[in-house]
């Protein structure tokens, strides 16, 4: 099966979990959608979707890439992840927030895989934000492998 990993990220935290998902799905491709905004998904079999979450929402540009493939999006084997430092049901809802009900209900895995407070790539007012709202004073790197693991092995 060909499967492709499109991401978008902000400071890089989703980049290293499409990483890490792409060895556990045997053959994928990763592609930056900011580097590629009009990539083809047509010759792939599967499309893997994951953005970094930041107040709420993932990039601009995957969301624009959600709209316009739309309609190819649903006959592709289709599964979707986030970034995001909250777990369980706030998570989960980042998810579905960020995500078409009908692109969440068709996708065969979905998932948070964690995420990263790294303050040396964060600009002075995403570190004042950081630190007023979710009370983080350090970096914290939050990646959840074993979720990442899981998602490949249902999405398989």
């Amino acid at each position: 099966m060909k499967t492709v990993i499109l991401y978008s990220t902000r400071h890089g935290a989703t980049k290293k979990c499409a990483e890490l998902l792409k060895f556990k799905i045997f053959g994928s491709e990763v592609v930056d959608i900011k580097e590629q905004p009009g990539f083809d998904i047509e010759p792939y079999d599967a499309v893997i979707l994951g953005g970094s979450v930041q107040a709420g929402t993932v990039k601009r540009e995957l969301k624009k890439f959600c709209e316009e493939n739309r309609k190819m999006l649903f006959q592709k084997k289709l599964g979707l992840f986030v970034c995001c430092m909250y777990e369980g049901d706030k998570a989960q809802t980042q998810i579905q927030m960020n995500f078409s009900a009908e692109l969440y209900e068709s996708a065969v895995a979905t998932d948070y895989f964690g995420g990263i407070f790294d303050f040396s790539t964060l600009n002075f007012f995403e570190r004042f934000i950081v630190k007023a709202v979710a009370k983080v004073k350090e970096n914290q790197f939050n990646i959840k492998e074993d979720r990442i693991t899981k998602f490949a092995e249902k999405f398989k």
